[in-house]
């Protein structure tokens, strides 16, 4: 009986006397859950503190990635010294990790390529410029919060330090800058008029109001940075000049800006050479066929001047033209491509062979030398809502929406529509006409029209800047900012100049939307 009972024990099983457990399972049982309580307890806590370093971490790092955009933003001020764009550059990233709401931050530290001393990992993203490489501006910013710690201060750890670190570039800006150039850019100077020879104003850089705008466009340059951005000049007037490649040397750009000339247009003397139409003389410029030309319809004709016969210079698809060019065979791939563009009037002349095809001996005025050169004064419709389709397209099925097929045949298509084809040709990236041909670049165009360009009562030369405006801002037709907006009268990319007075604020504004990047 006996062992019977011990085999009854040893089993776990009820005393037969006793009706009880023994005490050491019971004691067993409660270490066990006080192990598995304590064991959960545990892995709740860093659960707990997992989750918040995470959450701070992702916290922290939108925030530095912040920092180093406006830390690099501060790079491109000019003005400033080594020591205080460092300070800018510091203050900058400090004062961004503070509106993102990241506090205890224990290190930070901002640096650009130009420091001597910098992190390796900062070093290889820096150009070699010892090689050749072009310089960036770049700034990179690297912070460590304090994250405090809940289940871990139990063992005494009241945080952890988290770091990270960012890039951020202000880009480098490659920018061609086009001006007007033809005759009546000098009509504010003192004597201009009829038969005005521009000589005596080129040769003392006073003709205005070129001067301003030659002005406005050396402030300009000076708000960019030399080293590192670079600037290209071109003048139009009877067809388009490039003053100046892109250069990052600021005192060449701007001595070619200075050099650029005021074009002596077409003298009525020089018409005249043809022979007096008003003696009976043969004269291609008499495009009326009434026998007189320019003044002398002033005087005789009841006042309808120079409207009536043209012999004009201002070929401003020869300007977009070559400026788009400049920046597709020489424009850097990782910078902004900027083009300003400055018209005091509307557009009355085009490419000639050989950038256009040969049998278009006067561009897009139609007739002959010796015949009529024109057949319309100003060599268009005089009608800036038309489009025509034509010489520039394979076929009518590549043609812009809205735009007419008229083939080859000129005058129908005219120098109006040969400019607005060029400026698709530079920025135009995509269209609603799936068949149209896309040649264009992601070009920032900002578009200023002076005086004339926005005169009354067709405003051809405002409604053609702001279509260039309008692809220069996304490269697209739609979402046009100027579609409802009244001439004369700023809109997205373009600006409006009523006098030259105007044009030093416009530069000055548009030097401030060159905007800033983030690259990592």
């Amino acid at each position: 009986m006996r062992k019977k009972q011990l085999h009854l024990f040893s089993q776990g099983k009820k005393h037969p006397s006793t009706g009880k457990r023994k005490n050491s399972e019971r004691g067993q049982v409660v270490v066990l859950m006080v192990i598995s309580f304590t064991a959960l307890l545990a892995f709740v806590g860093l659960v707990t503190d997992v989750g918040s370093v995470y959450v701070t971490y992702t916290q922290l790092k939108r925030a530095v990635d912040a920092a180093a955009v406006a830390a690099a933003n501060n790079i491109k001020n000019p003005s400033l010294t080594y020591t205080q764009r460092k300070t800018r550059i510091t203050e900058a990233a400090r004062e961004m990790i503070a509106l993102n709401n990241v506090t205890n931050i224990s290190l930070l530290e901002a640096y650009i390529c130009d420091d001597t001393t910098k992190p390796a990992e900062f070093t290889a993203q820096c150009p070699d410029i010892s090689a050749g490489e072009d310089p960036r501006k770049l700034a990179w910013v690297q912070a460590t919060q304090n994250v405090p710690v809940y289940f871990l201060s139990l063992f005494g750890i009241q945080s952890i330090p988290l770091t990270t670190s960012s890039i951020g570039e202000a880009a480098t800006v490659d920018v061609v800058v086009v001006i007007d150039t033809s005759e009546s850019m000098g009509e504010s100077t003192g004597g201009y008029g009829a038969d005005f020879n521009p000589a005596a104003c080129n040769a003392s850089n006073s003709c205005q109001p070129l001067r301003t705008a030659k002005d406005a466009a050396k402030a300009l340059v000076d708000s960019l940075f030399e080293g590192y951005d670079r600037v290209a000049v071109v003048g139009f007037d009877f067809d388009a000049t490039m003053y100046s490649n892109l250069e990052s040397n600021f005192t060449t750009v701007k001595n070619a800006i200075d050099s650029i000339p005021l074009h002596d247009d077409l003298d009525l003397s020089v018409v005249l050479s043809y022979g007096n139409p008003a003696t009976g003389a043969m004269n291609p410029f008499d495009v009326d066929g009434d026998g007189l030309l320019g003044d002398y319809d002033n005087n005789n004709n009841g006042g309808a001047g120079l409207y009536n016969d043209s012999f004009l210079s201002t070929c401003t698809g020869c300007g977009i033209r070559v400026a788009g060019n400049i920046l597709k065979i020489f424009g850097r791939t990782e910078s902004v491509w900027v083009i300003v563009f400055l018209a005091d009037g509307a557009t009355n002349v085009s490419d000639v062979p050989p950038e256009v095809d040969g049998s278009f001996a006067n561009g897009f005025c139609g007739g002959a030398i010796g015949a009529a050169m024109w057949t319309n004064p100003w060599c268009n419709d005089n009608n800036p809502t038309t489009r025509h389709c034509g010489p520039m397209h394979g076929g009518s099925t590549e043609c812009p929406p809205g735009s007419t097929w008229v083939g080859d045949s000129t005058p129908s298509y005219d120098v109006e529509d040969y400019v607005y084809d060029m400026i698709d040709q530079v920025a135009l990236v995509e269209s609603d006409n799936p068949n149209e041909p896309i040649n264009g670049n992601d070009i920032a165009i900002y578009s200023v029209g002076l005086g004339k360009a926005a005169q009354a009562p067709n405003y051809a030369g405002e409604i053609m800047l702001r279509y260039m405006a309008n692809l220069g801002d996304d490269g697209s037709r739609s979402n046009d900012p100027c579609a409802a907006t009244a001439p004369q009268s700023h809109c997205g990319n373009y600006y409006y100049a009523p006098n030259a007075s105007y044009l030093a604020q416009i530069f000055e504004s548009v030097a401030g939307r060159i905007y800033t990047r983030i690259s990592r």
